[in-house]
């Protein structure tokens, strides 16, 4: 019983590693914005990290970038995604509905 016990943990582990790879090689590239073209996600899977390119805006009279635009650690959650803004001083992630649509290419 514990030979099953062991063989069904390890099978479990195994199984739940993989799921994992899978989806983020399936969302690494650019993603972007279809309604007004303006934002974009650069995900790079090599250190788990994200770009959120939003574009620029002048401010005070120097051109800066959007706020919010910038690197982002993520990880990828059952409908979720939890995402913390690297050049925040905060240690909190906000965690956002993801779902992610292979056959169309999409991301909602």
């Amino acid at each position: 019983m514990k030979k099953l016990f062991l063989i069904v943990l390890v099978f479990i582990v195994a199984t739940s590693c993989d799921k994992e790879n899978i989806e983020k090689s399936q969302i690494d590239g650019v993603w972007i914005e279809t309604t007004h073209k303006t934002d974009t996600l650069v995900f790079e899977n090599t250190h788990s990290g994200m770009t959120l390119k939003r574009g620029t805006e002048i401010r005070n009279g120097y051109l800066l970038p959007k706020y919010s635009s910038g690197p982002y650690s993520y990880e990828i959650k059952n409908d979720s995604i939890s995402l913390h803004w690297m050049a925040s001083s905060s240690s909190y992630s906000i965690n956002h509905y993801f779902d992610l649509d292979s056959k169309n290419n999409e991301i909602k």
